[in-house]
């Protein structure tokens, strides 16, 4: 008796579940740094590891992304361009938004890393931040809505 715990289609949704999930919780980690650098005076250690553990897991998240697109653009995609169903629009400006959040996140990250004292660059991490964290519950919305409808069946 041979046992498998995931094939194909469903080891294809449990990393992608995975990703989703990983992507959420870096987003709501994200928003710490977001918050206390808005009218923060001084800057803490604790809102500099936040940042760059969020920065850290959006670049996993993009990088495990990265990893399923062929089998997306191999498998789905194409019964969603059969179906002329917007749902492929939606996953491509998904992709598009997880990267620039990803880049904000690192770059806003490495800012704070480097700010120091000085306010002005507390405030452009912190503008780098919210784009990012912006940027990625955009993308996070576009996913969800994709994955409503864009179920494997192969």
């Amino acid at each position: 008796m041979t046992f498998t715990v995931f094939t194909g289609p469903q080891l294809y949704m449990l990393v992608t579940s995975l990703h989703g999930l990983v992507g959420t919780l870096a987003l709501a980690l994200l928003l710490h740094p977001v918050i206390t650098l808005r009218k923060a005076t001084t800057l803490r250690w604790g809102t500099r590891f936040t940042a760059e553990l969020a920065a850290g897991m959006l670049a996993v998240v993009f990088a495990v992304g990265w990893w399923t697109y062929p089998t997306y653009r191999n498998k789905v995609k194409p019964d969603l361009l059969v179906d002329q169903h917007p749902a492929w629009l939606w996953f491509e400006g998904k992709e598009h938004l997880a990267a620039m959040a990803t880049v904000l996140a690192v770059s806003g990250a490495l800012t704070l890393r480097f700010a120091g004292d000085d306010p002005d660059a507390r405030r452009a991490a912190h503008a780098l931040l919210a784009s990012a964290w912006t940027c990625g519950v955009i993308a996070a919305i576009f996913g969800v809505m994709v994955r409503a409808v864009a179920q494997p069946g192969w």
